[in-house]
């Protein structure tokens, strides 16, 4: 089955976090669901229906730039009318008040096809498997030497 409409709505989605433009995000998003799925890896319950524009848009409130790097992407479609992506995500967000947050998750990503355009319904975050943290951690260790490894007291 061909998954490039996948990856191509997967790429605008990028985009468009990029872009600092909550109207951008939302175009691709069914707000016809009201019971679309929306859960932030920082955040403890999920967001749901009409609630997932709120959050979206407070995400972009005084948003200066914005990485959103998907790494590692499976796209599978499921039927004719709604595709998976499960990817790794880098992302960093920086304010206008000059604070930045970012890191490295794990996403799980649902779109249907609505009248011929993929709109994501379901989007999930969640942190990296532990051993691929640890695994993180040791790359670094070794491209920046043993003199940056933390010291315990």
């Amino acid at each position: 089955m061909n998954t490039a409409p996948l990856a191509e709505t997967l790429s605008a989605w990028a985009a468009a976090w990029e872009s600092c433009a909550p109207a951008r995000v939302l175009a691709l998003w069914d707000r016809s669901d009201g019971q679309c799925w929306y859960l932030p890896a920082d955040s403890v319950e999920a967001h749901v229906g009409s609630a997932v524009v709120g959050v979206i848009q407070r995400r972009c409130v005084g948003l200066q730039s914005a990485r959103y790097k998907p790494a590692h992407v499976q796209l599978r479609l499921l039927s004719a009318d709604v595709g998976l992506a499960f990817f790794q995500l880098e992302w960093v967000r920086a304010y206008a008040q000059a604070s930045t947050t970012g890191g490295h998750v794990r996403v799980t990503m649902l779109m249907r096809k609505v009248e011929n355009v993929w709109r994501v319904f379901h989007y999930a975050e969640a942190p990296l498997a532990p051993l691929l943290e640890l695994q993180g951690f040791y790359e670094r260790v070794a491209a920046e030497g043993f003199g940056t490894m933390p010291v315990r007291p």
